[in-house]
């Protein structure tokens, strides 16, 4: 007669192994994964729209949750980078005597509120909220790199709110961020490119003098936007507001393809 219980040990070992095993290989999987992300949103305070009074400080970023070093350094950078913009407002004196505002997004908004506060004592008839939202977004992820897309609204008096974006670089394997001009092996063939896309999309011709057109040029020489970014289908440019024309004229953008970028840009860095 067969005796099952002489080798029941062995079948609950099997049983428990096959249970267990796909479930830590999947578990390693998520924990290395750096596609794997999380919206952080968070709010201080509100601007009252009946008093048009109040300070108001949103964020709203992703973020990696993967384990690694590298993820970890690249959400302590975005994180850095929310509470800069913060802190952008504030003067020297507030952050000095507030230096935990340096590290901490609900710190860096008080040090905002306060500011609002000794603004408003000084200037008590002066109407409108103060308003910061950064959002933070990616553009696209690689083998090799993560392209992130910081968006910035912010209004602290004056004719209108201001706006700005900024694109980012972050290496995978580093978390690191890395320059743009690092993808980029000839910038001076790559700036004759943009202007002529430029023009095109203002729709100027070659001749045409920027300057007597009303745009903004730096020594009366045409340049590189601050921040550009690269997508699937070639490289995205993008003049913020005040950049190179007046605010009314709002961000300039447009997309260079790579059919058209050959020896200028180091795809096999970005794909």
């Amino acid at each position: 007669m067969f005796d099952i219980l002489k080798y029941l040990p062995f079948a609950l070992l099997f049983i428990v192994f096959s249970c267990n095993s796909p479930a830590k290989k999947e578990n390693n999987k998520t924990l290395n994964d750096p596609k794997k992300g999380r919206f952080i949103s968070q709010k201080f305070g509100g601007c009252d729209t009946l008093t048009n009074q109040g300070v108001s400080v949103v964020v709203h970023v992703w973020e990696p949750v993967d384990s690694s070093e590298a993820a970890e350094r690249t959400k302590n950078i975005i994180a850095e980078k929310v509470i800069n913009r913060i802190n952008s407002y504030a003067d020297s004196a507030s952050l000095a005597s507030n230096p935990a505002a340096k590290t901490s997004i609900k710190a860096a908004s008080d040090v905002f509120s306060a500011n609002y506060q000794s603004f408003k004592k000084e200037f008590p008839d002066s109407p409108g909220c103060w308003e910061v939202e950064v959002t933070g977004d990616t553009v696209m992820m690689t083998d090799h790199v993560l392209l992130y897309q910081f968006d910035h609204y912010a209004f602290t008096g004056g004719a209108h709110p201001n706006s700005f974006r900024s694109y980012h670089i972050f290496d995978l394997d580093t978390g690191n961020e890395t320059e743009v001009q690092t993808f980029v092996s000839d910038t001076v063939a790559l700036l004759k490119k943009v202007e002529l896309a430029f023009r095109k999309e203002e729709k100027l011709d070659g001749n045409a003098d920027l300057e007597e057109a009303g745009y903004f040029l730096a020594d009366h020489q045409f340049f590189m936007p601050a921040n550009y970014t690269f997508t699937r289908t070639g490289v995205f440019f993008y003049y913020n507001p005040y950049e190179i024309a007046a605010y009314v004229r709002g961000p300039i953008s447009f997309t260079i393809p790579y059919s058209d970028l050959e020896g200028i840009v180091k795809k096999d860095l970005i794909f």
